[in-house]
């Protein structure tokens, strides 16, 4: 069978457990121990184990096994998982995500299994077992009992079948009972034995079996495996596929009969006195006794499965994104047309088409958007390591996971949000004697927060580390030769901790496999900038330090200010506008080469479009002026424009290979008439 089709399922669903297991070890570590946890833990790694198997990565599905093996001790109360079984549950969950990426590349897992299994098995050398009775020396094992079966609703369901109910009735698949009879003359019958379970146990979710493989290692077998599982597939093709393993003299596949018992009726209290007859039922069978269904009972008809996810590839998402621009910049031109018509009911019909149009966009961008919490539970792991590694203690949060942006934005946010948390752990947080003796808390804290702000989302990382030095940056940005002195001499305390952001500014004193080269937050802002977004820098020597990204919510559709600069049109988006002013020449000062905006006490840098686009002036001096205001690098910046047209929603394009990374410009948009507008990015254009 061709399991190809389902590689894209296998990745996404296996990197869905992997993170639900990053996290529950967390959760384990911090001392939630509780049976819950460790429970959700072993069906994350059954989970895996059967998916693994199913696409052909024995490895990875021995590596998942053994883990639920390691885990089941736990749940059947055989002691703690203390802090070395979790480092092994994590070294396990490293190589199944090795393995995953490697099959996202289109390579083979690449992980072996045996070494690994071995730290398991040397950690728990003397595992919990039910004492034996001795075997006589030259006596043969004894096979287990054959696997009993109940034989009604009044009939108790052992533990782990009623797990299995539950696990093949959330699935939708049917219970099946597995015979397998080997030959007579089969050489190493035990060895046979324990291979051919193995390779059931890939071939469907295996529940029971009779014997099991730690019995059969033990030679308690007698000739005959007998075992319980639940597959998707048809019994007949299982069956076939079991008959063509060697040795394999007989198979036998048939449903497995499991009473409707409800967890409540198999635990009521034991009744005193001898229990009454049963009444007798219409037809005969006495009212104790049910038929055996052929399979686990189904819903009724009247009452359907309905999913309520679906899985589609994002390029047909990003597809009727386009479309639905295309739709908004068409509809932008209808309605600037039809104004100059006097027709009412033509009016009113291009007013509902306007409204459908617009209902649908915020639809299909409702599709786009992902909350933050998609890439922000992959973080705690990232401090928890970190802060082992440097003997740093640190508490980690996360707030307003629920926020949400664009699948674009999102994808790229996962590398400059680690870049910034590793400098919080490795730069800001001080080890615990060293914030002990500043008066700190042994425990350090870094804060990841995220919330909505106008037309678009921020995102803070904050810590109460030692802070960012302005004289350290101000010394390291002149040995780079960043910085005139006398430039350097003029600069805020703000505005200094801004240069961190400039290529190959590090304060550290020494390089590490974390931080140290000066690379990362340069990284980090051009990134941000080529989303639309900017970056801040808030820091206080010896309180802390706190980071903050601007973004847009979308990429495809930005809310922008249209500004005329001499004949050209261009677009600001809103998120980097702070207001809009108009201002007389009389207060304009000038300070050295730069021009200043004197608005009362406030002192405003001023810049112009028309000079950083270079624009021909054909209009001269002017007595009163337009800007923009804006935050650039930490400042407060006036940029001039000659006019100021209003706002609308725009259709991001990117820009072509030829303008590609040209200073100062985000995208292109086009206008109802036609024209193209360039969208500009005030950071990189003035930064």
């Amino acid at each position: 069978m061709d399991m190809s089709k389902y590689l894209k399922m296998y990745i996404s669903e296996s990197q869905e457990h992997l993170q639900k297991m990053d996290n529950l070890l967390l959760e384990l570590e911090k001392g939630g121990a509780e049976k819950a946890v460790i429970d959700s833990l072993f069906r994350e790694a059954h989970s895996l184990k059967g998916m693994s198997a199913s696409m052909g990565y024995d490895d990875l599905a021995k590596i998942s096994h053994r883990m639920e093996d390691f885990l089941d001790g736990y749940r059947k109360g055989e002691g703690t998982p203390d802090r070395a079984a979790a480092d092994l549950l994590f070294e396990g969950v490293d190589l199944l995500r090795k393995g995953v990426e490697n099959v996202a590349a289109g390579s083979p897992p690449g992980v072996s299994a045996p070494p690994f299994v071995e730290k398991l098995s040397a950690y728990r050398s003397t595992p919990a077992a039910a004492p034996q009775e001795p075997v006589a020396p030259g006596a043969p094992a004894s096979a287990p009992a054959p696997l009993e079966l109940p034989a009604g609703v009044g009939a108790p369901v052992p533990p782990d079948l009623e797990e299995a109910a539950r696990f093949a009735a959330e699935l939708d698949l049917p219970l099946l009972r597995v015979e397998i009879e080997f030959a007579a003359d089969t050489p190493m019958p035990a060895a046979r034995a324990y291979t051919t379970l193995k390779r059931l146990a890939g071939m469907a979710e295996l529940f029971r079996a009779m014997p099991n493989l730690e019995e059969i290692k033990q030679g308690r077998f007698g000739g005959r495996i007998e075992g319980v599982v639940a597959s998707a597939g048809d019994p007949e093709a299982l069956a076939a596929r079991l008959k063509g393993l060697p040795d394999v003299q007989r198979v036998t596949v048939r449903p497995f009969p499991l009473p409707a018992a409800t967890p409540a009726s198999s635990a009521a209290a034991p009744q005193a006195g001898p229990t009454p007859a049963p009444l007798p039922l219409p037809g005969g069978a006495p009212a104790g006794v049910a038929p055996a269904p052929s399979a686990i009972p189904v819903p009724p008809a009247s009452a359907p499965r309905v999913a309520s996810l679906l899985r589609v590839d994002t390029r047909l998402l990003d597809n009727l994104i386009d479309l639905v621009g295309e739709m908004i910049t068409a509809k932008g031109g209808l309605v600037e047309y039809v104004q100059k018509i006097p027709d009412r009911s033509l009016g009113e019909m291009v007013g509902r088409i306007e409204s459908l149009i617009m209902n649908l966009h915020e639809q299909a961008m409702k599709i786009r958007m992902m909350p933050i919490e998609v890439i922000g539970d992959r973080f705690h792991r990232t401090i928890r390591d970190l802060a082992r590694k440097q003997g740093k203690e640190i508490e980690f949060q996360i707030v307003g996971k629920e926020i949400e942006l664009d699948r674009a934005i999102l994808e790229a946010l996962p590398d400059p949000l680690m870049h910034i948390l590793r400098n919080s752990v490795d730069h800001g947080i001080e080890p615990p004697g060293e914030r002990e003796q500043a008066g700190k808390p042994r425990v350090g804290s870094v804060r990841l927060e995220a919330f909505r702000e106008k037309e678009g989302v921020v995102i803070r990382i904050s810590d109460d580390g030692r802070g960012i030095d302005p004289a350290r940056i101000r010394a390291a940005a002149l040995k780079r030769g960043l910085l005139r002195p006398e430039h350097a001499e003029r600069m805020t305390p703000d505005e200094l901790v801004m240069l961190a952001t400039a290529p190959g500014v590090s304060t550290a004193e020494a390089v590490t496999d974390v931080s140290g080269r000066g690379v990362g937050m340069d990284v980090v802002r051009a990134t941000l900038e080529a989303m639309r977004g900017h970056l801040l820098i808030e820091s206080e020597v010896g309180r802390g330090t706190k980071v903050i990204l601007k973004l847009p919510l979308t990429l495809a559709v930005t809310p922008v200010m249209m500004v005329r600069t001499g004949p050209e049109h261009y677009a600001i988006p809103v998120t980097q506008i702070q207001q809009s002013a108009q201002f007389s020449a009389a207060e304009i000062r000038r300070n050295g080469d730069e021009e200043i905006w004197l608005r009362g006490e406030e002192m405003i840098p001023l810049v112009h479009l028309r000079t950083a686009l270079q624009v021909p002036d054909g209009q001269g001096r002017r007595d009163t002026h337009m800007a923009v205001l804006s935050g650039i690098r930490g400042r407060r910046v006036a940029v001039v424009v000659d006019e100021i047209l209003g706002y609308r929603d725009a259709v991001a394009k990117p820009l072509g290979p030829a303008l590609k990374g040209l200073r100062g410009l985000a995208g292109v948009t086009l206008l109802p008439s036609g024209e193209a507008v360039f969208i500009l990015d005030l950071n990189s254009l003035f930064g």
